[in-house]
């Protein structure tokens, strides 16, 4: 069986490249350096590595407009010294917002379209209500200044630190380490459609025994190239990343016998996530099956067809890691129903402690009122609001710009 490509080699800064504002870019172009390095050496070795990037430490102390532009400057300019394509500003907890405004963040991540950011809505049993306020407002901002941006933001909750899958991802500031994700949803696919699982103990155990053969490979090669650069090594996230034509969505359609949103899709996505969260490895993220609306086929379909919703696909999260990722609304959306979706994820993170994120992709109050318009390569565009017996006409992957 052939390696799931690696979505990507994610370094987690220290926080000694960072100083208030004021970014180490000579030492952060150092760090970016080492993880191209390890990149190449899995390419080397035969691996197809998608992205490498760099992940800066959360912010607790109140951030102002002119830090954040500050320390987005410095981290962009380091990353392009050291060849690295992404990185994740930072990931900015409650009491970072109080000297800062949604229009501020969101200015930054229009300036610069290789960062992304998060801001944390929830932690342990506590919900911030009004860090989600606060998302909702970075969500209608995005929108109306460049909806494509609101690809690289999200609420986060309960998700640790040196998670390697954006726009979540943090570094928890201390020893400079690397973390990976695997595009393993190809490799899922092929073994189900040659032997299809026999009931869901057999959707369980195909799930582990496939990412605990892709994980080995790596780990063989990760844990030494890691040491050698002087970096720990954090872990993976297993969930299995997908892409537009190799999605989830086909897989728990084949693994559960089922049509994605009819009854028994829960029971499914609780069976595989139960092998993903059983591989044996160090893992990091959200290890658990993500459910993205926008970039699998098959889920998009589902949601034009009128078979899932937001609600359904939080139900979704109580078993698994999904969160609402890439959940399309159209522009006329209220303000405030955007932000109780995010309090909706993050009460259901709280009660469960478990790492969950809203990224919602809001179009323009302006865009068409009849479907998605979003240009990224990675979405798959649908009609909205969806017709309840459509044949799934009208979808189709976008072009990069």
């Amino acid at each position: 069986m052939s390696a799931s490509p690696v979505r990507a080699v994610t370094l987690c800064l220290p926080d000694d490249v960072f100083d208030g504002a004021r970014v180490d870019v000579a030492g952060v172009a150092r760090y970016g350096e080492q993880a191209v390095e390890i990149g190449d050496r899995l390419v080397r070795a035969g691996f197809d590595v998608q992205t490498v990037r760099l992940s800066s430490p959360a912010l607790d102390e109140p951030v102002t407009r002119d830090d954040l532009r500050a320390r987005a400057a410095g981290l962009v300019e380091g990353c392009r010294r050291a060849g690295v394509g992404s990185a994740a500003l930072s990931a900015l907890r409650p009491t970072a917002l109080a000297a800062t405004k949604p229009s501020d963040v969101a200015e930054v991540l229009v300036e610069h379209p290789s960062l992304f950011l998060a801001v944390v809505v929830a932690e342990g049993t506590e919900v911030h209500h009004g860090a989600a306020e606060f998302s909702g407002g970075v969500m209608r901002e995005l929108a109306d200044r460049d909806s494509e941006a609101n690809f690289r933001f999200a609420a986060v909750a309960n998700l640790g630190p040196n998670a390697p899958l954006f726009p979540g991802s943090f570094s928890d500031g201390g020893r400079a380490g690397v973390s990976v994700g695997l595009q393993s949803t190809g490799a899922l696919l092929a073994r189900a459609r040659a032997n299809p699982p026999r009931g869901l103990a057999g959707a369980t155990e195909l799930t582990r025994a496939c990412l605990r053969d892709q994980l080995d490979r790596f780990a063989a090669l990760l844990e030494p190239e890691c040491e050698r650069h002087g970096l720990l090594f954090h872990g993976f996230d297993p969930s299995p990343a997908c892409a537009p034509d190799v999605g989830i969505g086909e897989f728990l359609e084949i693994a559960g016998g089922i049509r994605f949103g009819r009854p028994g899709t829960l029971a499914t996505c609780a069976a595989v996530t139960a092998g993903i969260r059983s591989v044996g490895r160090p893992t990091v993220g959200y290890a658990g099956l993500m459910l993205p609306v926008l970039e699998d086929r098959v889920l998009a379909r589902a949601w034009q067809e009128g078979r899932i919703g937001a609600d359904s696909v939080l139900a979704y999260s109580s078993v698994c890691g999904a969160g609402m990722d890439t959940i399309p609304l159209p522009g006329s959306t209220p303000q405030q129903e955007v932000v109780a979706m995010i309090e909706d994820m993050a009460a259901l993170s709280a009660r469960w402690a478990k790492p969950l994120s809203a990224r919602l992709m809001l179009a323009p109050e302006d865009g068409d009122a009849r479907r998605t318009q979003f240009r990224a390569e990675q979405i798959v565009n649908i009609e909205y609001p969806a017709p309840a017996t459509t044949t799934g006409g009208g979808l189709r992957t976008t072009q990069a710009r």
